[in-house]
């Protein structure tokens, strides 16, 4: 018997055990690997799968368009291609990378950098070039295969009916900021997004932007698309609301033809009967298309230029002083205090300069007005009339009539970043220079709009409104009404704002000044002066720290039943009365030319 034999049938007996054992184990983990794959992770790699097959292709919704009062389209939409990549299934190789760029005409950091960044949760698109050609697209289309996860998008783009037209107005679009994408992210924006920046556009933006959509297609594992997937519902994209405004294109295309000459002005033309904004011009403007492309940094210098500001809007969000015009509001204070009325003088005839305190104010007319009563003093401007209703009135005084006209409260327009402008009283004083730091001799100043008011035309527009609409006032509005898809018309009611603070006789006898202003041969307001319209109109000229003085020019008309009242404002254009005949040329328009044509 050999001994080694037991030995021999022991040891194979051990590795049996052993290798059972291991078939053992590995069988265990398989079973433990499907039960995890199939029941506990099932929800997973369900997902997992489907995003295999499935792509989803957003739907982008059409923009609101908006009109003017009439109807006529202002601002549309056309449809262009953007590129997009699905990270998902998107191979960041090199060579790919290399070669999408250069179809693009784009850098390769820049795609990379676009991967990196929307990684999760990878499988929504991610622009890379929007405004693409059909030929650029039909090339991605042909060679699926070579562009795997590389997919185009139909995206709308801003159209303007009537080029820069209203451009502060209608406002433009632009992709959403990092800041604004933090701001708004409850809304359901993503990086890329195209949303309102200035203007209607800005204001309106969450019903002007509509829902995008979603479609459900099935591709293939090189990202060939086979067809949809009837199992899953597309989402229709719902198309955003459209905006009517109050301004008339007609009347706004006269107003910008009148002031092309102009370099830097605001003007408004308003129903003084509801508020609503006829047309309103801001000087100088830009071309709200420029941003559908990618703007050079040359252009976005000249757009943010720091002594033209073509950005800023200056009918709502220029602040000014408000010049002689405010004399209006003075005059009308005056007759409410029984400080005079429409036939008293003051103590001191003008010559030109009065004494008050330790210093001499002075009258734009050196030579003076010598003694004058008060519609003569509103027709000719003369301050040293009005200083002499300040020293009556007080700071008190004059500050609660100048809050209760609206200044320095905005009017509540339907635009965006609207100024407030500033009324000083006592305690601004007391903060800006000391309790003694300062004098009674600063209402002079203010008696007259000059010193630290400031206003924006618009509020100007609103106080004159006032007085042509005997007392009542109207809160400003630039939107007629919105129009949601497939839902009721939205009205946007003309609002009352309150009434002036001021008697009828108050009103009446500032409103005689005005008449006098444009229709005495010897009044500042001369060139507003119509044979068959009867324009009451105040002149104003404000000082301007940081150069020539500000011209400014109110009007109404007729002044027996006030149709439209317009503000002009002019900068660093000198004397206000220079300019009274651009008030002029926008009245013919109106009366003789756009209501006969409208049959009003």
């Amino acid at each position: 018997m050999n001994p080694y034999a037991f030995k021999t049938d022991e040891e194979q007996n051990r590795k049996s055990i052993v290798l059972l054992l291991f078939i053992s184990l590995v069988f265990l983990f398989l079973i433990v690997r499907i039960i995890t794959i199939q029941i506990i992770d099932h929800e997973y790699y369900f997902r997992f799968s489907d995003k295999n097959r499935l792509r989803v292709v957003p739907e982008a919704a059409a923009r609101g368009k908006i009109f003017d009062r009439n109807g006529k389209l202002l601002v549309g939409n056309r449809t262009t291609y953007t590129i997009s990549i699905i990270p998902f299934e998107f191979p960041p190789d090199t060579p790919y990378v290399k070669k999408l760029a250069e179809l693009l005409s784009i850098k390769p950091e820049f795609i990379f950098e676009r991967y990196e960044k929307n990684l999760k949760p990878g499988y929504l698109p991610v622009r890379l070039k929007r405004h693409v050609d059909f030929g650029t697209v039909s090339k991605i289309l042909e060679r699926t295969d070579e562009f795997p996860g590389v997919i185009f998008e139909n995206e709308h783009i801003r159209y303007y009916e009537y080029g820069k037209l209203a451009s502060h107005i209608v406002g433009y679009v632009g992709e959403i900021s990092p800041a604004e994408l933090r701001e708004r992210y409850r809304e359901g924006l993503r990086g890329g997004d195209m949303v309102g920046k200035q203007g209607v556009e800005r204001y309106f933006d969450n019903l002007l932007r509509g829902t995008d959509g979603a479609k459900f297609v099935e591709v293939t594992a090189t990202g060939e698309v086979i067809g949809p997937v009837k199992s899953l519902g597309d989402v229709p994209a719902q198309n955003g609301a459209d905006i009517i405004l109050t301004i008339d294109a007609s009347l706004q295309m006269a107003a910008e033809s009148i002031f092309t000459w102009v370099p830097e002005c605001a003007f408004i033309a308003i129903d003084p009967k509801n508020g609503e904004i006829l047309a309103a011009v801001s000087l100088p403007d830009f071309d709200p298309s420029i941003f559908t492309e990618t703007i050079s940094d040359s252009t976005w210098e000249a757009l943010n230029n720091p002594e033209t500001h073509p950005m800023l809007c200056r009918w709502y969000q220029g602040l000014y002083p408000p010049a002689s015009p405010l004399k209006i509001m003075s005059a009308a204070a005056a007759v409410n205090e029984g400080i005079a009325n429409a036939n008293s003088y003051m103590p001191e005839p003008c010559y030109g300069a009065m004494r008050y305190g330790d210093r001499y104010f002075m009258c734009w007319n050196r030579y003076g007005h010598k003694s004058i009563n008060l519609l003569e003093a509103i027709a000719q401007s003369c301050d040293i009339y009005f200083y002499q209703v300040a020293i009556r009135l007080g700071l008190e005084k004059w500050h609660e009539y100048a809050t209760k006209c609206f200044f320095g409260i905005r009017t509540g327009i339907e635009l965006p970043f609207e100024a407030a402008g500033l009324v000083p009283d006592r305690d601004y004083y007391n903060w800006r220079f000391g309790r003694r730091g300062w004098g009674k001799g600063v209402l002079l100043n203010l008696i007259i709009g000059q010193g630290e008011i400031l206003t924006t035309p618009l509020q100007l527009c609103q106080m004159i409104c006032g007085f042509a609409n005997k007392g009542f006032v109207w809160k400003p509005k630039i939107v007629k009404y919105i129009e949601p898809p497939l839902k009721h018309r939205i009205e946007i009611p003309s609002k009352m704002r309150g009434k002036l603070p001021f008697s009828k006789i108050a009103i009446k006898t500032s409103v005689d000044g005005m008449i006098r202003t444009v229709n005495e041969e010897w009044a500042t307001g001369t060139g507003a002066y119509m044979e068959d319209i009867l324009v009451a109109g105040k002149t104003g000229t404000a000082q301007n720290p940081h150069g020539p003085d500000h011209a400014l020019f109110v009007a109404f008309a007729p002044a027996n039943q006030p149709e439209i009242v317009v503000v002009i404002l002019i900068e660093a254009g000198g004397s206000g009365g220079s300019y009274a005949f651009l008030a002029r040329q926008f009245f013919d328009y109106y009366f003789h030319y756009w209501k006969p044509e409208k049959n009003l």
